[in-house]
C-alpha cells in the first residue's frame, strides 16, 4: 500500500515575518543559474488572494489528453492523482495502486500508468503561450473510500481529488521520478534547471539567473540518500520549528504544505492529539525566518485551528498553505535549496 503522511495544518497568520540569525542560510551562487534562460509560467486558477489564502492553489492541466481540469498544487505529497474517467487510452494491464492520504483518511485505488501530463495556459520566459509538458507516473482513480483517523477525516466525502504532488522529503515511496514539476520536458534534456517557484503570478517551472536570485532567504536541505528509482536524489524537508506560549522553542522538521488549509505541530512531551487552545502564542521558524500570531486572533493569516499530533519523528510543524501568506516559495530541487521571499 502506498500511503502518503500529510498532516493537516490552520493557517499561520503572522504578525510579522522575521530574519532571524539561525546558521542555516547558505546562498547558491548566481552562477549556478547563470547558463538557465528557459521557464514557463502557469496562471493561477481563479486568482487567489495571498492575503487571505481560504483555498488550495489549482493550476490548470490535462493527463494524456483528457480533460483539462484545475488541478490542487499540493506540496505534502509526491504524485499526480486524477479520476481513471478523464484518462484517455489507460494501456491495459497498468500496475495496481493505493494511495492514502492521513490527514484525511481518503483511500484512493486505481492503477499506476506513466503518462504525459500536460500544463496547456503555460507561458514561457520570452511571454509566448507555449504548454509545458512531463511524462511521470499518474495514479488512475476508479475508486475510494474514507478510513477515519486523521485530524482532517470529519470532512472527507469520499470524492476523487485531482492533485498535483510536488512535494519533496516525503518517503522513499515517492522519488522524484513522481514530481511533474521536475521532470519537463526540457528539464529531462538538461536545458532547464529543475525546480519551481509559488509566487503571486502564478507557478514558475524552471529557475534561472532571473527568477532565482535576489531577495531569496535560501536554506541548503540535507540530502534524503540515494534515490529509490531516477538519477535525481530527494531532500529533506527544511530545519526549523516552533515556540507554544512561553515554553522552549521546539527544533526539527517543518513541512509548508499547499495542500492543507490548517495547521499540525508534533513534539516529545506535547499531548499527542487536540487542538492548541485559541489565544495561544505561537512562533514558526523556517530556518533563519519566522513569524508569530495568536491561535484564533482573526487575523487573515492566521490559522482557524492548529492540530496536536503523535510525534512520530520528533519536533515537526506543518504549516499548511496560509504561511505562504507570507512569503513567495522557491524550491531548487537541483542544489537542494528552499528559498522564501517576503512579501
Amino acid at each position: 500500500m502506498l500511503t502518503i503522511r500529510k498532516k493537516i495544518l490552520p493557517v499561520l497568520a503572522a504578525t510579522a515575518l522575521v530574519v532571524g540569525c539561525g546558521s542555516g542560510t547558505t546562498p547558491p551562487a548566481p552562477s549556478s543559474y547563470g547558463s538557465f534562460n528557459q521557464s514557463y509560467t502557469v496562471p493561477w486558477v481563479g486568482s487567489p488572494d495571498f492575503a487571505n489564502l481560504r483555498r488550495t492553489l489549482k493550476v490548470d492541466v490535462s493527463v494524456n489528453g483528457g480533460t483539462v481540469s484545475p488541478f490542487t498544487v499540493d506540496t505534502g505529497s509526491v504524485g499526480v492523482v486524477v479520476p481513471a474517467s478523464e484518462v484517455p487510452n489507460i494501456p491495459p494491464g497498468a500496475p495496481a495502486g493505493e494511495l492514502t492520504y492521513s490527514s484525511s483518511g481518503l483511500q484512493l485505488t486505481g492503477v499506476w500508468v506513466s503518462l504525459p501530463v500536460r500544463f496547456p495556459h503555460a507561458v514561457n520566459a520570452t511571454g509566448a503561450n507555449a504548454p509545458a509538458e512531463a511524462t511521470v507516473p499518474v495514479l488512475a482513480v476508479t475508486s475510494s473510500k474514507c478510513l477515519g483517523g486523521g485530524v482532517n477525516s470529519h470532512g472527507c466525502t469520499g470524492a476523487i481529488p485531482h492533485m498535483l504532488g510536488v512535494g519533496f522529503g516525503r518517503g522513499p515511496n515517492r522519488p522524484p521520478t513522481y514530481n511533474p514539476l521536475l521532470n519537463l520536458t526540457e528539464m529531462a534534456a538538461g536545458t532547464m534547471r529543475r525546480g519551481y517557484i509559488i509566487g503571486r503570478q502564478g507557478l514558475t517551472l524552471g529557475l534561472t539567473q532571473s527568477n532565482a536570485t535576489g531577495a531569496w532567504t535560501m536554506q541548503q536541505l540535507a540530502s534524503a540518500g540515494p534515490p529509490k528509482e531516477g538519477a535525481h536524489n530527494d531532500w529533506n524537508t527544511p530545519a526549523g520549528g516552533f515556540q507554544l506560549g512561553t515554553g522552549p522553542t521546539l527544533s526539527g522538521r517543518v513541512l509548508i504544505d499547499t495542500g492543507l488549509l490548517d495547521m499540525i505541530v508534533e513534539g516529545d512531551g506535547l499531548p499527542a492529539s487536540g487542538m492548541v487552545p485559541a489565544g495561544t502564542a505561537m512562533t514558526i521558524n523556517v530556518g533563519d525566518l519566522h513569524y508569530s500570531f495568536a491561535v484564533g486572533d482573526r487575523g487573515a493569516q492566521t490559522p482557524i485551528g492548529v492540530h496536536q499530533a503523535k510525534a512520530a519523528n520528533g519536533t515537526f510543524v506543518n504549516t499548511g498553505l496560509r504561511a505562504l501568506g507570507h512569503f513567495d516559495l522557491l524550491y531548487d530541487a537541483d542544489g537542494g535549496f528552499l528559498g522564501l521571499r517576503s512579501e
